[in-house]
């Protein structure tokens, strides 16, 4: 049973990861909290059934929804987030993540008028479960997990091995020298924002695929979890926020099964302060990654 348990927390985490990874990337490179992040899976997911419920295919509405959520997230950064770099201090912080929270709402309370408050059936889904000796696998997660597995190697060899990384990583470090150096931190800043937005869509399928549904409010709880992981993984740390996103999936796991399902929330928030107790900074002190 416990092996069960652990495989099930393994196997969700990679939906955690993709959320926790595009709040760290956000916040390592703007200081700031993109607090309409989570939201962008939701777009994604119910541009699929409502492109899908007209007649097209799944693939001309997952296409379709990638474009509209990259959309959005350039929209929300260019009247949420540019505004507030204008500014010093704590202004530069507090405008973003106010605009940001407020973009979240709209998106919410739009979503919801259009598809209304209840989860409504996702066209492209896998349930089932597959039996491999004594464990139960969910067709879903395991699909779920292989494809963010894929995307965050992917998105490790772009932010190490590419130019645009580099860039990215010179703007993390110093925003003004990078731009002194010819760095045109704009163009950097709105390619993270497209660039973690494109991850957001991903987990927003990934979620719905797995579980069938999709509502206006599935990005809270998402946007919980993506927060907790990057904080225990270290803030703007990628690696760490995969970590974390392992972590809570399998406290999680061991928590609904031992205490109940209303202990996994509950879990998620202990998990978060036992590791800021013992490691302040988060587990980035130990993967010391940018």
């Amino acid at each position: 049973m416990i092996i069960q348990q652990l495989l099930s927390g393994i196997l969700e985490s990679g939906i955690y990861a993709l959320f926790a990874v595009g709040f760290a990337m956000i916040f390592g490179i703007m200081g700031v909290l993109n607090m309409a992040h989570a939201d962008f899976g939701m777009v994604a997911a119910l541009t699929v059934v409502g492109v899908v419920s007209q007649g097209y295919g799944p693939v001309a509405g997952v296409a379709l929804a990638i474009i509209v959520t990259i959309g959005v997230a350039l929209l929300i950064e260019r009247v949420a987030m540019r505004p507030g770099r204008r500014f010093k201090g704590d202004a530069s912080i507090e405008m973003p993540l106010i605009g940001t929270l407020g973009a979240g709402l709209m998106l919410q309370n739009g979503a919801a008028l259009v598809f209304g408050n209840k989860a409504v059936a996702f066209p492209i889904k896998a349930t089932g479960i597959w039996r491999v000796g004594s464990l139960f696998l969910t067709q879903g997660l395991v699909y779920s997990m292989a494809i963010s597995v894929v995307l965050l190697v992917v998105l490790e060899c772009i932010v190490n091995l590419t130019a645009f990384g580099r860039s990215m990583r010179a703007v993390a470090m110093n925003p003004t020298a990078a731009r002194i150096m010819g760095i045109d931190t704009d163009r950097v800043i709105v390619g993270i924002v497209g660039l973690t937005a494109f991850l957001a869509a991903v987990a927003g399928f990934l979620a719905s695929f797995s579980y069938g549904l999709a509502a206006p409010l599935m990005g809270i709880p998402y946007a919980i979890k993506g927060l907790v992981a990057m904080i225990i993984g270290g803030v703007g740390s990628l690696r760490g926020a995969m970590a974390g996103a392992l972590i809570i999936g399998i406290v999680e796991a061991l928590a609904t099964n031992y205490l109940g399902s209303k202990a996994q929330d509950m879990s998620v928030l202990v998990v978060l302060i036992v590791i800021l107790v013992i490691w302040p900074n988060g587990l980035k002190s130990i993967f010391r990654n940018k």
